[in-house]
């Protein structure tokens, strides 16, 4: 199994989550009228688990059941009910966290923090332009056979998360659109009938077009004091599953957050009360150096700030925190092996 995923380290492979989303995948194997305990089994996963809720499996469980599932099962229309079986309920306190938000657009940023914590596998990004918006999604790592699934799975949920959380409709709102990488495996006009919107393919990107407006209107369960309450535990529990941030993540976020302006090693020891020294010998022990993290992030602010806005070149220069174009535009061929207006 571990062979048809790539850029996954065994750690990686074997991180714990819970075992919540196999269960959701279980209910509806049933549904095919199928048992689901060769599926389990392919996957190393004990039957009893399914009754625990505080039961945990690992990525490479999870991706062996479905697998399994996927060869056990021939429905082109699996990935779509599978994301109807999701509802935000199921996601526990990141689910109930999010229907607590104020608004639609806060409910999207609080499942962009606490991603870890959901079942997706891909970086979900949120864009603006021209009255629309788009969720876009990402790739972590390459899932090959999984990919399409997993899309189809995802995009479903969206769409289905969205009615629950508001359901009402627009005044002339723009339609609904979906763009998927893959080429149509049956037909546009069955894909159409299941998601109930205009369906796209062999596009750029995969992303979930819908009308922007949405993004401002309130959530009928709005609660802050419930979405604090829900964030604590989120942020609880993202630290029993991924362990506490080292000093390379906390570094990343001060990278992430700089605009205009490039931190150097110095500006990272004073924020961390340390010496240069001690901040090099930390990295190291982390496997990790200064400057590959400061590329890893400059190049990750670049890629995104073409993908998701129209800003000219020399407007993101400035932005990362370079004084001229050529300077960024040298270091990003470094980085990609393009130059920005050809990756864009």
């Amino acid at each position: 199994m571990t062979g048809s995923i790539t850029n996954l380290t065994d750690n990686e492979l074997k991180r714990q989550q819970s075992i919540i989303s196999i269960s959701l995948l279980v209910k509806l194997v049933e549904e095919y009228k199928q048992s689901a305990l060769p599926m389990l089994e392919a996957a190393g996963i004990e039957p009893e688990l399914l009754h625990d809720p505080k039961a945990k499996i690992t990525l490479q469980q999870e991706f062996g059941f479905v697998q399994a599932m996927l060869s056990m099962i021939d429905d082109p229309d699996i990935g779509f009910r599978a994301g109807q079986c999701y509802r935000l309920n199921a996601f526990g306190n990141l689910g109930l966290a999010a229907a607590s938000s104020e608004k639609v657009h806060d409910a999207i940023a609080f499942f962009q923090k606490y991603a870890c914590l959901s079942n997706t596998h891909f970086d979900i990004s949120l864009i603006k332009e021209g009255g629309v918006a788009f969720l876009r999604f990402k790739d972590r790592y390459d899932l090959k056979a999984l990919k399409q699934f997993y899309l189809e799975r995802d995009f479903s949920f969206s769409l289905i998360s969205t009615r629950d959380m508001f359901p009402r409709s627009l005044s002339g709102q723009k339609s609904k659109v979906i763009h998927f990488e893959f080429e149509c495996p049956t037909s546009v006009e069955s894909y159409e009938t299941l998601y109930g919107c205009t369906v796209k393919f062999s596009m750029p990107h995969n992303e979930f077009l819908f009308d922007q407006r949405y993004l401002d209107q309130a959530l009928p369960q709005a609660n802050s004091l419930a979405r604090k309450l829900f964030e604590e535990q989120c942020e609880s529990q993202k630290i029993e599953t991924l362990g506490p941030e080292g000093l390379t993540q906390k570094i990343r976020y001060v990278i992430q957050a700089s605009e205009g302006s490039i931190p150097n090693m110095e500006d990272i020891a004073v924020q961390f009360h340390a010496t240069s020294r001690t901040i090099r010998r930390k990295l190291k022990a982390e496997g990790y150096t200064y400057q590959s993290i400061l590329s890893e992030e400059l190049c990750r602010k670049a890629v995104n700030y073409l993908e998701t806005t129209t800003l000219t070149v020399e407007q993101i220069t400035h932005l990362v925190g370079y004084g001229e174009s050529a300077s960024f535009i040298h270091a990003f061929k470094r980085w990609t092996g393009k130059a920005p207006r050809d990756y864009r």
